[in-house]
């Protein structure tokens, strides 16, 4: 995720939320939260289904506070299950993707195992499903911090449209630079690294929003570059086989 703030929900920090900007299957960024377990995996939420899911919210906080053993049934968000169950002996709330929809993550967004992956056909097909389980104290840490994820969700969705033109003209700047013929990521790599003072020159010179160069372009330019750096390959060499 680009420009990510995580906080953690309990003081382990086992379950943490992280709140960036993801790449989606379109090739844009777009803001999400990312709820994080014990696995490298985690649960994804775009916008709306984050609006969603605070919905739910206090049928959530009712079921793990209270001392009836009911429990209600469970709750789909676009993909994304949440089941009421016990953990460990405890009131415990599941959240997972659907069994059948995991491989194609919430709103199109890329998992972060995708996303640095730039060869998927090598790439072993998972057979378990993503979830995370939430007891009492790590929903209440949960909800304790909802309003400082809101506000994050609201200042990257402003910067999104910057950061997605960042990512474009990144793009088309380095293609500027590689070869006609074939290519791969060594070359890439070197492209990059002998002309990076004069791409990151030309990509700042077509954002013309002050304040965003001021403040993010420089961490936006360096999250792409390095965080990155296989999405961009994929990206260019996808499109030169579609034009082959």
């Amino acid at each position: 995720m680009l420009l990510a703030t995580s906080y953690g929900l309990n003081n382990s920090h086992t379950k943490t939320i992280h709140v960036g900007l993801q790449r989606t299957n379109e090739e844009i960024f777009k803001p999400a939260v990312k709820l994080g377990g014990h696995s490298a995996d985690g649960i994804y939420f775009d916008a709306d289904c984050w609006q969603q899911f605070q919905d739910n919210m206090e049928l959530m906080n009712e079921y793990l506070s209270s001392d009836n053993r009911v429990k209600p049934n469970f709750v789909v968000l676009k993909n994304i299950t949440i089941s009421f169950t016990t953990s460990y002996g405890s009131k415990s709330i599941l959240i997972a993707y659907k069994e059948e929809e995991e491989e194609n993550s919430n709103g199109n967004l890329r998992k972060e195992e995708d996303a640095v992956d730039s060869t998927p056909s090598a790439k072993k097909r998972r057979t378990y499903v993503t979830a995370v389980v939430m007891q009492k104290t790590t929903f209440l840490g949960l909800r304790s911090i909802v309003k400082c994820v809101d506000a994050r969700l609201k200042q990257l969705e402003y910067l999104s449209d910057n950061v997605n033109k960042c990512a474009l003209y990144l793009i088309q700047e380095i293609e500027l630079k590689l070869p006609k013929c074939f290519i791969n990521q060594e070359l890439l790599k070197l492209t990059l690294r002998g002309n990076c003072e004069h791409i990151e020159r030309n990509v700042r010179t077509q954002i013309n929003d002050l304040t965003f160069l001021d403040m993010y372009f420089n961490i936006i330019f360096l999250e792409l570059t390095s965080l990155r750096y296989n999405e961009i390959f994929h990206i260019i060499l996808s499109k030169r086989e579609s034009l082959a």
